[in-house]
């Protein structure tokens, strides 16, 4: 087997360079090619530098582009898995938030009326000599995804050079070249890069160029750039806009991953011309990557206790989080049978890690973390700024990128607390914001402040995420030695609950007796509000809520009107 695979590699790489026939079977893909004639040594340097550029994009691919959950062991062969796909019309007005303003939407939301149609990762595959982005939030598998593309246009024979453009933000100005092939493939001669650039220019519609992570970048491509020649010795956002409207290797397909808001931010002559979403795992892929990692008995259990955290697991960043919580849940927290309980799980982890680089406690990031949560979610951002974590009092480099190792005592699981540039700071999913920030309306919030949340902001739309992780820290107190203003909160939070509940449920009453039979367009967004509230009361263990949140249940709710 392992002679077949080299075999295949080698094929695989005159294809590239021949554009041969390709006949494939059941168990191997079969290339036919012959040497073209050549006249000159330059055009055999290049073809033997070609080669061997193959075989080490090849290389890296294998090396990187293993699907793993970081730090938790699987326990058998890791499944294909793909994320549903969208073509959007991702530049009409309102596609998504400016600088990912914050909403407590989920990313397919955000997405479903721009949705051209469903595709499949095939129809990726079939693109040629275009510019195409690629956009997900955090922890959808942006970089697994573009890996796996990579591989696939090499196996389709076209070279593919896969960059993560987190690793390219080089200070010094540099080349096209040297960005592409001297720093991703170093310790090679100059006659090597020379040849394979030269055949890469006269090349183009052979070339997959992948970069992934334009979110990561530390400069902007707000504004636009100069053009460039080739052997031009310029700053690397020079370089990438110039790729970008394909100034270079016009021919050539460019892939770029990014989250939505820096492919927004591109300029017109650098838009990319298709752009597509990835969502989520389909339940049938969630459950083959989750069987991966963890017992049917786990799976089971979830399903029977608390099916919506088979939702949330359809992210791969929360599949990682709930398996590993699971395998080895906080004594303080009990059965994770709640998003709340999970991320409470999660924190307690994090405050036992023993590779942090923070001076003080674990116990005071968290707290400064929950403050940067608060103020980021109150002011509709999800990006924390490098001013802000100084000001706050926490060295940037010892938070970001940092690898947090939970506790599990068998399997270890790291977790990347922040993703995003030196400058601009993302939690590595939205729901952490949501759960720090609740944190801080919970712990941090002094008294009579939060009495005034609650009755003014907490039930809007705008906190509904935070509102549940609200709910379920207060309401899960009753095993728990709590303070007086805990207890006083827990209160308030209990007697606005059952306000909403009684006015909404009244409401509901009312178009009983006048015999309303099917709901208005506006009145659907009070029944989706009165059965989030319910979500709320379940977020808690406090049967006494319960049981009075059930006496304000309307006996019947009108239908929705049809659909035209």
């Amino acid at each position: 087997m392992a002679e077949q695979s080299t075999s295949s590699n080698v094929n695989i790489t005159d294809a590239v360079l021949n554009q041969s026939p390709v006949i494939k079977d059941a168990e191997n893909v079969t290339i036919n090619y012959t040497q073209p004639p050549s006249t000159s040594s330059s055009d055999k340097d290049e073809w033997n530098s070609m080669r061997k550029l193959m075989k080490l994009c090849i290389s890296y691919l294998e090396k990187v582009g293993k699907l793993r959950l970081q730090g938790v062991s699987a326990k058998e062969e890791i499944p294909v898995v793909h994320p549903i796909i969208h073509e959007l019309n991702y530049y009409d007005k309102d596609t998504v938030p400016v600088d990912e303003r914050y909403d407590p939407k989920g990313q397919n939301e955000l997405f479903k009326n721009k949705i051209k149609r469903e595709v499949c990762f095939q129809d990726l595959l079939d693109q040629k000599g275009k510019f195409i982005s690629i956009v997900a939030s955090a922890g959808s598998g942006k970089t697994v995804f573009s890996l796996r593309l990579a591989k696939a246009f090499s196996d389709l024979h076209r070279l593919c050079i896969h960059l993560k453009l987190m690793d390219a933000n080089y200070e010094e100005q540099l080349t096209l070249r040297q960005l592409l092939l001297d720093n991703m493939f170093p310790g090679h001669s100059e006659e090597f890069y020379t040849a394979c650039f030269s055949w890469m220019q006269k090349n183009a519609n052979k070339i997959v160029l992948i970069m992934d992570g334009l979110d990561q970048a530390q400069y902007s491509l707000k504004e636009t750039s100069p053009n460039r020649n080739y052997n031009a010795c310029v700053p690397v956002k020079d370089l990438v806009f110039n790729l970008c409207r394909k100034h270079f290797f016009p021919n050539s397909l460019l892939i770029i991953t990014s989250r939505p808001h820096a492919v927004l931010y591109l300029p017109e002559p650098a838009r990319p011309q298709v752009t597509y979403a990835l969502g989520d795992l389909s339940l049938e892929d969630t459950k083959k990557l989750f069987l991966a990692f963890a017992d049917e008995d786990l799976w089971r259990k979830i399903y029977a206790t608390s099916s919506q955290m088979l939702s949330m697991c359809r992210n791969p960043l929360m599949l990682q989080m709930i398996i590993s919580s699971n395998i080895d849940p906080s004594e303080d927290i009990g059965d994770i049978s709640t998003p709340t309980r999970l991320f409470a799980t999660v924190m307690e982890n994090l405050k036992g890690s023993r590779n942090i680089r923070f001076p003080k406690t674990m116990d005071e990031l968290v707290l400064k973390l929950q403050v940067l949560a608060f103020d980021a979610t109150n002011n509709h951002k999800v990006i924390v700024t490098d001013k802000q974590l100084k000001d706050a009092e926490i060295d940037p480099t010892t938070v970001h990128d940092i690898i947090v190792q939970l506790h599990a005592p068998k399997r270890l699981v790291n977790c990347n607390l922040f993703e995003g540039s030196p400058t601009k700071f993302y939690f590595c999913h939205q729901t952490f914001q949501e759960h720090l920030t609740a944190s801080y309306v919970v712990y941090g919030m002094p008294l009579e402040e939060f009495q005034d949340f609650v009755e003014t902001s907490l039930f809007q739309e705008h906190w509904t995420v935070v509102r549940r992780f609200v709910c379920g820290l207060l309401f899960d107190l009753e095993s728990k030695a709590v303070s007086g203003d805990l207890l006083q909160k827990k209160a308030i939070l209990k007697k606005h609950l059952i306000q909403q509940l009684e006015s909404i449920s009244e409401k509901f009453m009312e178009m009983k007796r006048r015999r309303v039979s099917t709901l208005s367009r506006g009145d659907e967004a009070l029944r989706d509000k009165l059965l989030d509230l319910y979500v709320c009361v379940g977020e808690g263990k406090d049967s006494s809520i319960a049981t009075k949140a059930a006496e304000h249940f309307p006996t019947t709710i009108p239908l929705s009107q049809p659909m035209n």
